[in-house]
């Protein structure tokens, strides 16, 4: 899934660079942005019986036990004041824990979000604005494997819990300075259709290298707060988190 999502990114980059005089005059502008955001996540979860687990990894915990992330970010916006917003992000961590009497426990996380968003440019008293409209869509999967040694075969667990958070918010660009512009985003989604609650918000300083790139750093936090049934009943997931940290991207204009 992450690498078809990727494929389509990527393409539809190359269709932009290899349209630049049609659509300079159709009023398009494209953007891809690659980036990386040094995670921290904080919150609890609850799984079945398993209830209020902390969740508290660091960046330096996620790092080490990194397998493969991924994080991209797509524009096209019209002259006309719409756009449209493609973001995604995966990590896929896995660990390796010694248990007693020489058993081996193997635990893998996988967490995938995408946001599909329409966007606006609209007059806010003396400010201009972008409206923000879509979905966020959730993919956790957990894995844990547990060899004991001290008997034949193994024991594992699966859980994968996917949904879809309706979005809304709203993005402010400004300049700041020659070459320098500040951007504030701020969302709010869920309201019990998929999540119960979520939220969004990053504040970022954008640096003109040139008119093709520019460089993204900054902050971003993001919230949620998932049930699908009553804590410690059979089957049920419970996911409350904030994921945040600080964020670098490169910026590729067409």
């Amino acid at each position: 899934m992450q690498r078809q999502i990727l494929i389509i990114i990527a393409t539809a980059a190359l269709f932009a660079a290899t349209q630049t005089h049609a659509q300079g005059e159709d009023g398009w502008r494209f953007t891809v942005e690659p980036y990386l955001v040094a995670t921290s996540i904080n919150g609890d979860a609850s799984v079945g019986r398993v209830v209020g687990v902390p969740v508290d990894v660091s960046f330096s915990d996620i790092l080490e036990n990194l397998d493969m992330a991924g994080m991209l970010h797509f524009e096209a916006q019209h002259g006309n004041g719409w756009g449209v917003v493609f973001d995604y992000g995966f990590m896929d961590l896995g660990a390796d824990t010694s248990v007693g009497f020489g058993g081996i426990l193997d635990a893998s996380v996988r967490q995938g979000i995408l946001e599909l968003l329409v966007t606006r440019d609209v007059e806010i008293g003396a400010t201009s604005m972008e409206v923000l409209a879509g979905v966020r869509s959730w993919s956790n999967k957990l894995k844990v494997s547990l060899d004991p040694a001290i008997w034949d075969g193994s024991l594992s667990t699966r859980v994968s819990e996917d949904w879809v958070d309706p979005v809304v918010g709203l993005r402010w660009t400004g300049e700041l300075a020659e070459r320098w512009r500040i951007r504030l985003r701020g969302d709010i989604g869920g309201l019990g259709v998929g999540s119960d609650f979520s939220w969004n918000a990053s504040a970022t300083a954008l640096y003109n290298i040139s008119d093709r790139f520019e460089l993204e750093f900054g902050y971003k936090a993001l919230d949620v707060d998932y049930d699908n049934g009553k804590a410690a009943d059979n089957g049920s997931f419970v996911y409350d988190t904030t994921t945040h940290g600080p964020l670098l991207g490169l910026l590729i204009n067409f």
